[in-house]
């Protein structure tokens, strides 16, 4: 085993990296419906946030690990790594989230009352299976709620289950998801969003990050398959493949509804392994580790958070109150990002960067 501490290191190429995922996101929410661009109507957009659960899985794992083997050392009893684990992830999630819910609410905004309950709770994924139609601007939060609820269990299964069954276990939850996901996808036939985002059916983007932390720390030859570069070139060359040929060539909505986001996934499993490490060089490095990727990364959690409101923000206040008006879609795209990095930039040091200062009194 390495060196404690070694894996809550900080690599700001994880930063960009988040950052081209919520810009992805961002591109699939405002542009990618509205525009005959080939590439900007066809690329998967949306799979900025299974990037990100991928990292999340990754990131939170490690942590999870560094606690238990504290636990196993006798230096914090379950109890006290608990709590400390989610009080940090309190600071980090909540702040932004729930002032952001109480201030729509107090406004009345759309249909956030209907929806309060799933939004409050961190359940609007399963509003949406329920539904199986959009919530409005609340759409996005489904992510977060999976997150959250991941959140919620990982740390008892990390902490619970014997390390040298930690493999399988991680093995089991990721299994499971694909078993889960097909049989969403064959027994509801007519409810596309309980494949898409039932919690278990994400399962597996989160648990390959999952993986990747066992293979680092207590696994060599899992480490190295995912350190290994020409496995990240094939993984990727694989899902441009995959994606093509399921989404064009054969327009296979089982192979699209089930495993594309799962091949996506693995082909995002090398590249963060990568970026962990701040392997990536010549042109990768600069592509991750320039200052303005990076920033936007740190602020990436607000981005991601307001990017869907932007468009009634300017359309209904910004533009009739002081007379802005776009005729250029491209540009109107320009005002969105412009207007949603303001937004981020003030949740970041207003809200997200004094909150998490609080995370000092729940040291690791």
């Amino acid at each position: 085993m390495k060196g404690e501490g070694n894996y809550l290191k900080y690599y700001p190429q994880l930063d960009g990296l988040r950052c081209y995922a919520v810009i992805a996101v961002m591109i699939g929410h405002w542009m990618s419906w509205d525009t005959k661009n080939i590439i900007l109507k066809n690329a998967p957009w949306a799979h900025g946030v299974i990037l990100f659960f991928v990292l999340s899985g990754y990131l939170i794992t490690n942590i999870l690990f560094e606690q238990k083997e504290k636990i196993t050392a006798g230096v914090h009893s379950l109890k006290e790594s608990l709590r400390i684990f989610y009080a940090r992830r309190f600071f980090r999630i909540f702040p932004a989230y729930y002032l952001l819910i109480f201030f729509l609410l107090y406004i009345n905004y759309e249909n956030s009352r209907q929806v309060a309950p799933w939004l409050l709770t961190y359940t609007s994924n399963l509003l949406l299976c329920l539904k199986g139609t959009y919530i409005g601007e609340f759409n996005h939060f489904w992510s977060l709620a999976v997150e959250e609820q991941f959140y919620i269990l990982w740390p008892f299964v990390i902490f619970l289950v014997p390390r040298h069954y930690t493999l399988k276990t991680i093995l089991f939850f990721m299994a499971g998801s694909v078993i889960c996901r097909a049989a969403c996808f064959f027994i509801f036939p007519g409810n596309w969003m309980l494949t898409a985002y039932f919690t278990p059916n994400l399962f597996f983007p989160l648990c390959i990050g999952a993986l990747m932390a066992y293979g680092k720390r207590y696994n060599e030859k899992i480490a190295g398959l995912f350190g290994s570069f020409p496995l990240l070139v094939f993984s990727a060359v694989l899902y441009v493949i995959f994606y093509v040929s399921a989404q064009f060539l054969l327009q296979s909505y089982f192979l699209m509804g089930v495993f594309d986001e799962y091949v996506f996934a693995i082909a995002c499993a090398f590249i963060i392994y990568r970026a962990s490490e701040n392997r990536f060089r010549y042109l990768g490095k600069i592509v991750l580790s320039n200052e303005v990727a990076v920033f936007l990364g740190k602020i990436s959690y607000g981005l991601y958070l307001y990017h869907l409101f932007i468009i009634h923000f300017f359309r209904l206040y910004l533009s009739p109150k002081y007379g802005i008006e776009v005729q250029d879609k491209h540009m109107t795209w320009l005002l969105y990002f412009i207007i949603t990095v303001i937004i981020a930039l003030f949740s970041y040091y207003v809200i997200e960067k004094p909150a998490n200062r609080l995370k000092k009194y729940f040291k690791y």
